[in-house]
Order: C-alpha cells, then structure tokens, then sequence
C-alpha cells in the first residue's frame, strides 16, 4: 500500500494528487493508494481517501504502507523515523496555493542537507519509487535549552498557552518540561481528536480556523479572545506560532498587559513569518525566539535558541543518493533527467546518455525527459531535444517532456519545434530547490523583468491592450520570458534604436527605388515582384523574409536540377566524404555562382544586394537586425549536428539560434556570396557572436557598405 499524507490544514494539496494520478496512469505504482487528504478537492483515480483518521487509524496505515509520501514537517520526519517504512516528502508552495507562504521550501533544502527524502516533482518520485531507501540521520530535537531559558526569565506565573493544532500543537508539546511545572494554566488550540485527548487541563478554549480569507472566523477568534483573556487575566502568553493567534496576542498585551512570548517554527530557516513580524513591529512581544542563526541576524531583537547546532555538520551536507541517477527505466517507460544549464558543454552528453536508452536492446513505449532541474537552455540544448526527438521518432517512441519551466517552456514555444514536444501538463506544479532558484534568479535583469510583467499585464487587461504593439515595436524581445539565455544583443535598447533608424532610412532608399525595379523584373520574367519565403529567426522561430524577385517563376521546383557548388566542393576536396555526408552538406547549404534560375535583372540585384533592400521592413518590424547572423531556412536546421564544434569546442551550429538574424554580418564583409563552406558561415556567425557590440555592429555597417561599391565585388 502506497500511503499519502497532506495534513489537516486548511490548503490543499492538489499538485501532488494529479502527480500520483500521473505515476498511477504511467503503470510505476500498481499497488493501493490511500490518501489523507486535509482540505485538498481532487483524489487520484482508485485511490481510497480519508480526511480525518483517528490516532490509532493513522498509525496502523503507516505500518501498513510499504511507501509513504508526505509534506515537509518536522513532526512527521521525526515519527517516520522511528518506522522502517520508506518516506519521501514534498514541500508545499503559496503559488500553487498549498501554504501561507514558502517557507517548507526551507524546510525541503534543510532537509535533503540532512538526508531525508525530498522530492520537488513527479521525477523525483519516480526515482524513489525505483531506488527505494530508508532514511536513517534526522537526529530528534532536544528543547531542553528553550526550555531552560524559558524557566530562567519567567518564574513561576499564570500562563496561557496558544497554539494551532498539528505541527504547532506538537511544537508546544515538545515544550512540557517547561509549561509542565504551571498548576495555573489555560490552553487556546483548534479541537481535533488528538488536542482534546491530550490536554487535560481545567481550562481550555477552541479556536477556530482557518481564517485566511475567513472573516467569519477572525470575527469569532476576535470574540473568544476578549471572553477567556480578560476573565483568566494572564501574566504570561506563550505561542508556538501561526495567524490566528494574533488576535488573542493582542487582547493579552493591551488589555491585560500580559508578558508575550512568541516561539518562531524551527522550521522557518530564512525569515520570520507574517505574524512574528507583525507582532514585533506593533511592539506586542516581550519575546521573539527564533531558531535560525540567519532569522537572528536580520533581527537583533530576537533572541536565538539554535535547534541542534551540529544538524548542519559536513556529515550531513550530501544529497541523497537516489538524486544521483541521470537515467531510470521500467517494463515500458525510460526516464532521463536533463541538467540544470542544458548547454553546449552538457547537452553532449545528454544526448548520448539518451542515444543509450534508445540503443538498447529493451524497448521502451515512452521516454520521458524530466526538466525539473533544468532552468537554463541555450540553442545547443534545443538541438540537443530535437535530436532527441529524431531519435525517438526513428525508433516509433513516443517522447514526453515533465516539469518544463516557464523559461524553457517559452523557449520552446517560439521555436519552430513547439508543436512537435509533447509536455505533460500536470507535472509543471513542480518546486525548485533554493540553490537552482537563486541560479535562475541571477539570469534575469530588474530591466527585463518589468518588461516582460509589462506586455502581460498589456495583453491581459482589454483597455491596454492597444499599447502593446507599441511595447513590442520599440522591444521586440518583450514576449521572451527573462530567464531564456538568449545572446545580450537580442535585449540590448541601443542595438534596437539603430535597428529601427536604420530601418526607416532603408526602408526610404526602398521606396524611391521600388517603382524601375518592379518594371525591370516584371519585363524580364512573369511572378511577383516581391519574393517571401519562411526563415528561421531568433530561437529558430519562424517568419516571413522579404526580397525582390531575382529569380524566375518556379525557382524552388528546379533546384534539384541544379548542382550544388558546395557538395561539389567538399567532394573534391576530400574523396572519402560520403553520400550521406555530402548530402547533410547540401541540406545546410545551397550555392551555384552560375545559377540559370537567376534573372539578368537579378544578377545586377545581387552584386549590388537591392534584392536585400525590402528586408528593411523586417528589421522594422522587430525579425531582423541590421547586423547578425544569416538566416537559415527550415531545411537547414533540420539537418544541424550537436556533434560538431566550432570556436574552441564551446559553440554547435545550433547557437547560431541564439542570435537575431541580420540583413548583414561577418559573413557578408568576408566574401558574402563567394563562401562556398557551410563551416565558413557558421565560423563566422559565432565569430560575431562572440565578439559582438554595438560599435563592432557599427563597424560591420560601414564595411558592408564598402564591400557593395567593391568593384570586385562577386556576389551571385
């Protein structure tokens, strides 16, 4: 039996439901499942669900289960410890609208540092279920010191206790050598079966929860505490945390003048909760008592009680070894956990890693590729996922993307790719770890980041949404998601100002011009005068690309009729190049100096590269730049390689993506069309790449200009 635990509170916890339901629909469990489900709504298929279970209940699931699956709580880890049942638990999110706020994040990285099961996503839980192991080092806690303290500052009084129920409710418990010792003692919790069987006390009052978003309940908490406060008149209020003690506080302190002493969760690692600080700033604590050294030194106030100084020794500064594993396979599913930075340097080896699943000689219906990890992917890393998917596709597997972050996601969705991945929906509820958030956060610009919130807010809203074009002329990157890795003169404002300068300068010589040029080819051969084909921008997305006609009707048709001079020239050069070879050659690039298809008017057009002048409007309209890198068609990046490397082994062809395309380049001031090497290309568009600024893009527009009044000049 596969055991879910979520708690009692008053948040769901959905996310982790449709992840069961996922693993259930993928065959990785086949045994029951039963849910304690809290206040979640939704319930994996054939699952048995409970909400409330008595004590004795919930201990005999737990001794049934053969794996437990479980939130971040202290409590829990430490019962769980105790059983020889495998556990894994899974951190709570306020964007998912599963906590108050993110703390059990902290809670997760703290956590995993000591050894303990976590998993952030549905891969995650798939390796454990695959590679099951017990945990075996989160010590207990001793609070003999709080303890200590607490009997030290306040002798002997009338106490009131406050404390939810749950992981709260255990807080306080851990606190008996303490509070033990008061004969004069009210308790305020929330009435579940264990809080009315454990407090035994004269006096004791029920609160009510939840209150967020909850007046009715405030309201009631409101006037229970100004019934018990005023009547008990204690000296001294000790609460173990959460919101709907803050009314009760508050009665303490102004109508009683009752000393407040407020106990910080162990769990909370970085930062107070709202309370805590809500009560320090309106002065109501006589004592904040934090457990984290971090808490302590944004707050001097507070007083520090660390739990277990030596938890967060070396011995414990490891990640579980079932993380370790890149690849995990079933009877029919293969899973492969891509890396955090999918980029040149890595996507190699994820690649090959992925060829080894589809080499072997078991056969897999589906392969997953789980990203939860991976919040950097650069145009290698696209490469390397569409030539995962060629793979998958020539062995009739179906490939399926988990845990896809925004970023990638958008990467992805402005590819020419997008409608070829499947990604699997649900699993995108997963949960970064605070060291791979803080990397994703480190890429992304205060500047971009408004930007990007800006043209969402535009498109989300009707009345502002006729200032979104506008956004979108003057940025045209607006719509990429800030965490995408795309090349710094993609988002660079100066670069776009010339763009769109140059852009309507150009686009002027091209309306004085427009007119004999139409005549001259519309007299020569029968088409339009313009000619549009669909190229592949930045990120490989797709667009139309505009140039006078310099050929004549039905060019595509007959180009297989004609040769290509740069499979000729490799094949001359090197024998040994084989049809295959010769052929990728001829896919990537296509050029003949004597092209019959060329017209007489569109060889004057090329030498003097009027047939480029229209590509102006591209340039205005935000596909283009006036410098970049040459824009390849579809057929060409379908046949780009990850194996081969260019620059020092740190560029593929496809970090060509990375960049704008422009009307000019490197390309065009070293030869133009006199290159005949598909290498050459690419050496020189990561040449530009690489040494790109806008005084080098300057550089390259005058140059450009030079090379079309060379009268050398041979362009075809």
């Amino acid at each position: 039996m596969l055991l879910i635990m979520v708690g009692t509170e008053q948040y769901q916890f959905n996310a982790l439901m449709h992840w069961i339901e996922l693993l259930i629909k993928y065959q990785l469990i086949n045994e029951e499942v039963c849910v304690q489900y809290g206040s979640s709504t939704y319930f994996p298929d054939s699952s048995k669900a409970y909400q409330w279970l008595s004590e004795q209940q919930f201990l005999h699931f737990i001794d049934s289960a053969s794996l437990i699956v479980s939130h971040c709580d202290e409590g829990i880890a430490q019962l769980l410890e105790d059983k020889d049942t495998p556990y894994v638990l899974v951190p709570r999110l306020q964007r998912f609208r599963e906590y108050i706020d993110n703390h059990q994040m902290e809670v997760a990285d703290d956590f995993e540092r000591r050894g303990i099961a976590i998993a952030r996503s549905p891969g995650d839980l798939v390796k454990f279920i695959k590679l099951r192991q017990t945990s075996e080092v989160l010590p207990g806690i001793d609070e003999t010191r709080l303890c200590e303290y607490l009997k030290n500052r306040y002798p002997s009084q009338s106490l009131m206790l406050i404390c939810s129920s749950g992981g709260y409710f255990r807080y306080m418990q851990s606190l008996k050598a303490f509070w033990g010792s008061y004969s004069d003692r009210v308790w305020i919790s929330i009435k579940t079966s264990i809080t009315e069987r454990e407090i035994k006390d004269s006096f004791r009052y029920w609160a009510y929860l939840p209150v967020k978003d909850n007046v009715p309940n405030m309201i009631r908490n409101l006037l229970l505490a100004l019934k018990a406060i005023p009547r008990h008149k204690p000296e001294l209020v000790v609460s173990t945390g959460t919101g709907f003690s803050v009314p009760y506080l508050l009665i303490a302190k102004w109508v009683c003048k009752s000393k407040i002493v407020y106990i910080e969760s162990k769990t909370r690692i970085q930062d107070i909760s709202f309370p805590a600080w809500l009560l320090m700033k309106l002065n109501v604590l006589d004592s904040l008592i934090v457990r984290s050294r971090a808490i302590a030194s944004l707050y001097p106030q507070s007083v520090l009680i660390p739990v277990n100084d030596d938890v967060s020794g070396s011995q414990y500064d490891r990640n579980r070894d079932y993380k370790q594993a890149s690849v995990v396979t079933f009877d029919e599913v293969a899973f492969i956990y891509s890396p955090e930075r999918l980029e040149f340097s890595t996507a190699r080896e994820f690649l090959s890693d992925f060829q080894t699943i589809c080499n072997t000689e078991d056969f897999y219906k589906k392969v997953v590729i789980d990203m939860s990890h991976t919040t950097f992917m650069d145009g290698a890393g696209l490469g390397a996922l569409t030539n995962c998917l060629k793979l998958a596709t020539f062995n009739e597997t179906e490939l399926v993307l988990w845990s896809v972050s925004d970023a990638v996601s958008s990467l992805i969705a402005l590819s020419s790719l997008s409608k070829l991945f499947v990604i699997e929906p649900t699993t995108n509820s997963f949960r970064f770890s605070d060291s791979i958030q803080k990397n994703r956060v480190s890429n992304i610009t205060k500047f971009g980041l408004i930007l990007f919130r800006t043209q969402k807010l535009l498109k989300r809203i009707p009345v502002l949404r006729i200032f979104y074009p506008l956004l979108k002329f003057f940025f045209p990157w607006v719509d990429i998601d800030p965490g995408i890795p795309v090349h710094p003169s993609v988002r660079n404002p100066l670069k776009r100002l010339i763009d769109i300068v140059g852009a309507i300068i150009g686009l002027s010589f091209t309306a004085i011009l427009f007119v004999p040029i139409a005549i001259a080819i519309i007299s020569e051969s029968k088409g339009n005068v313009l000619f549009g084909q669909i190229r592949c921008g930045l990120l490989s997305k797709p667009f139309r690309i505009w140039k006078f006609r310099s050929m004549i009707q039905n060019a595509d048709k007959l180009k297989v009729k004609v040769e290509n001079q740069v499979s000729a020239s490799r094949q001359s050069d090197n024998p040994q190049i084989s049809s295959k070879d010769n052929n990728s050659a001829s896919d990537k690039f296509f050029k003949n100096a004597a092209d019959p298809r060329v017209t007489n008017i569109g060889k004057f057009l090329r030498k003097t590269s009027l047939d480029e002048f229209p590509q102006f409007w591209n340039v205005l309209i935000g596909d283009m730049s006036l410098v970049g890198t040459r824009p390849p068609t579809f057929n060409e990046i379908n046949s780009y390689e990850l194996e081969l490397e260019y620059q020092d082994e740190r560029y593929t062809e496809w970090n060509r993506l990375d960049v704008r395309p422009g009307i000019t380049g490197v390309w065009q001031v070293n030869g133009r069309s006199n290159v005949r090497s598909f290498a050459e290309v690419v050496n020189y568009d990561i040449e530009y790449r690489k040494n790109w600024s806008v005084w080098y893009d300057l550089k390259l527009i005058v140059k450009t200009i030079v090379v079309l009044f060379d009268k050398k000049n041979k362009a075809v």
